[in-house]
């Protein structure tokens, strides 16, 4: 399971962003390469929620810090 976004400082240059689906990517503000794995960590991050498509609409899938899922309308 990927890790949460949690409070890990990217190091310069990186920023990151957040897919439609809830997946985080990180991206290097130099070169514009990006990547799904933290610049610091070398791990995938999870946003915290996730649009699947086999909900309803309006509704998301979020996760909590220890893993377990909710749904949100």
């Amino acid at each position: 399971m990927a890790a949460p976004l949690g409070r890990d400082a990217l190091p310069v240059p990186w920023s990151y962003g957040v897919c439609s689906d809830g997946r985080v990517f990180f991206i290097n503000d130099e070169t514009q390469n990006t990547t799904w794995l933290h610049p610091r960590t070398g791990e995938p991050v999870n946003s915290g929620h996730m649009i699947r498509s086999d909900l309803p609409r309006g509704w998301e899938e979020g996760f909590t810090a220890e893993g377990a899922s909710y749904f949100i309308k």
